[in-house]
């Protein structure tokens, strides 16, 4: 039923270009959540670009996982020295081909990272990628709560509870 519930949502927040938050009690839980939901997309659905928190916890790493994710590397060589360069490079690359971006663990990522994240999605490319943020029940929620995050928090479209493990 949750997963049901949860493919529709995301089907949503995809159309819409939307952000979603899932968490769990646990890694597994809502990893294992958002990858069925994302499995099960339809094929018209924009590519997924999956980024695991736990390497890029500031905004350097988050760059590189965003480069790497995104398969920039493959087009353009290893990510520019300049986190600027490589920001244009991923902003351009979000604006030519509509993504679906899944941060797994993102209670992991410092504000600066999740800032940068929320700076390309609301004015850099907007309405061109849809946000899935997931992480551990209640350390997502206190993320999100920094005060330097209030728009992000704001512009979260749907959020998802993973329950316990029966």
């Amino acid at each position: 039923m949750l997963d049901t519930e949860l493919h529709e949502d995301l089907e949503e927040i995809v159309t819409m270009r939307a952000i979603m938050c899932v968490e769990g009690p646990e890694a597994l839980q809502y990893t294992g959540a958002v990858t069925r939901a994302v499995v099960q997309l339809s094929e018209e659905a924009p590519e997924v670009a999956w980024i695991d928190a736990k390497a890029p916890r500031d905004r350097a790493a988050a760059v590189e996982a965003l480069y790497t994710a995104l398969h920039l590397d493959s087009a353009h060589g290893p990510r520019p020295r300049r986190l600027a360069d490589a920001e244009n490079l991923i902003v351009a690359e979000l604006t030519r081909t509509p993504r679906l971006v899944v941060v797994l663990g993102a209670h992991e990522l410092r504000t600066v990272a999740l800032e940068m994240l929320y700076g390309m999605w609301a004015h850099l490319v907007p309405g061109k990628f849809a946000w899935v943020l997931s992480g551990r029940s209640g350390e997502l929620e206190n993320v999100l709560a920094h005060p330097a995050l209030a728009s992000l928090q704001s512009c979260v479209y749907v959020r998802h509870r993973v329950p316990e493990p029966a």
